[in-house]
């Protein structure tokens, strides 16, 4: 018999999104899943500049990445992220991954008990990175009506945060994703600035999820612009926040689509945190051979601008073609999004109960026996039932067909609850 401990993983669920079988990928004439977009282009630098020394199949220096790489990445987020005061090597950390650095920051921010405050909907897999291990505890914002992006949503965090503590639960971090996952937008200067004084006023950390901050593109609409993507290392914490609450998760995973390399890190100027998190950093060491590889793809900065901007014009063109689809079949979704790969659609007027997590769950299962996998909104902590994440980043004639098959599924559903 296994351990208490291990009963509760063996029985948490977390691998179910991982255990299936692959399947082929999409083509007309074959099976229900695509290629994402430009895969081909990085698998092709990697085969064409991948130079392994023996050094790579050693311990080298440590867990935390080279020092060539973090001066690397510390003159990407300077290039790109625009920080107010410039970041250094001494800044970076590497760990094996985002997933596995979503936990160290927990642990090194959090006790057992104490709790994290986010937004919903908001990237569903925080909640096992965050709590499987650590015991710490997720505590959620709802917005109903407030845009979760405005000022006036500072509020809505607030007052979570409060009766969290009439609870018992002491916040120490407010965790944000920007650009947003699910909902593919990015928070305006002045609401950062509002949660960096909400976040000061409680002694929060804030931790921002910037993992898609260079998949942010154009999108052609009437009237005001899309909020462009600003970074919370780019906003003056004079006089507002400490900044060594200030800290940014980044990797290779999605602005790169590497999530296979399995290399992400975070970028602090807290020196506690930093060396709290290097000290385990050897439960979450990257391998040398994804060292030698992101270190050939930062470096080669002219790849990286040219590999950027092809990115965001497909992205663009995904984009229209997804939400144009859509509109045409009268499927609602998140408007205002301009980042990401995904679309957050409303499927709840499809669903046999409008208020039932188990009628979401069978149109999940029924989207998935028809070859389209989506996450559903259970997942993101999204209330009420009903709304689903689309990835459009799908190679073209995939995101085709997978939108046709969704329509095709809540027609079915339409016709029914007529």
């Amino acid at each position: 018999m296994i351990s208490s401990r291990g009963q509760a993983y063996a029985q948490s669920g977390l691998m179910d999104s991982y255990a299936r079988n692959k399947k082929a990928s999409y083509n007309k004439d074959t099976a229900p899943e695509g290629e994402f977009l430009l895969h081909d282009t990085v698998h092709k630098f990697i085969s064409d500049h991948s130079t392994f020394e023996a050094s790579h199949l050693t311990y080298n220096e440590g867990p935390i990445g080279t020092l060539r790489l973090r001066k690397a990445m510390a003159a990407h987020i300077n290039k790109h992220f625009s920080p107010f005061n410039p970041i250094t090597a001494e800044n970076v950390t590497f760990t094996a991954g985002v997933t596995g650095l979503n936990e160290m920051i927990t642990l090194s921010l959090v006790d057992e008990g104490e709790g994290i405050l986010l937004g919903r909907p908001i990237y569903g897999a925080f909640r096992g990175d965050m709590t499987t291990r650590t015991k710490s505890k997720l505590v959620y914002a709802s917005f109903g009506k407030t845009d979760q992006f405005s000022t006036e949503a500072v509020k809505r965090y607030e007052e979570a945060l409060l009766q969290a503590q009439k609870d018992g639960t002491t916040i120490k971090a407010l965790v944000l994703c920007n650009p947003h996952n699910p909902l593919g937008r990015c928070y305006p200067v002045e609401t950062l600035k509002a949660l960096f004084a909400l976040c000061e006023k409680y002694n929060l950390h804030l931790v921002s999820d910037e993992i898609y901050a260079l998949s942010v593109f154009g999108v052609e609409v009437e009237g005001a612009a899309r909020t462009p993507f600003t970074s919370v290392l780019s906003i003056d914490p004079t006089g507002v926040i400490n900044p060594g609450r200030i800290h940014v998760m980044y990797g290779m995973a999605k602005d790169f689509g590497a999530a296979g390399i399995r290399l992400g890190c975070l970028v602090s100027r807290n020196d506690e945190l930093t060396k709290a998190t290097q000290a385990i950093g050897r439960f979450n060491w990257p391998s040398g051979l994804s060292v030698s590889i992101a270190t050939a793809i930062l470096e080669d900065t002219a790849f990286v601008e040219d590999y950027t901007k092809k990115s965001r014009s497909l992205l663009a063109e995904h984009y229209a073609l997804a939400t144009r689809t859509l509109d045409d079949a009268g499927i609602n979704y998140s408007r205002d999004g301009n980042a990401g790969f995904f679309l957050w659609i409303d499927l709840s007027p499809f669903l046999p109960d409008a208020s039932s997590w188990e009628a979401e769950k069978t149109l999940k299962e029924k989207l998935s026996r028809d070859g389209v996998e989506l996450a559903s909104g259970l997942g993101y902590m999204e209330e009420p039932p009903g709304w689903f994440r689309v990835i459009f980043t799908v190679e073209r004639d995939a995101l085709v067909e997978g939108l046709r098959r969704i329509i095709q599924v809540a027609g079915r559903k339409r016709e029914r609850l007529a």
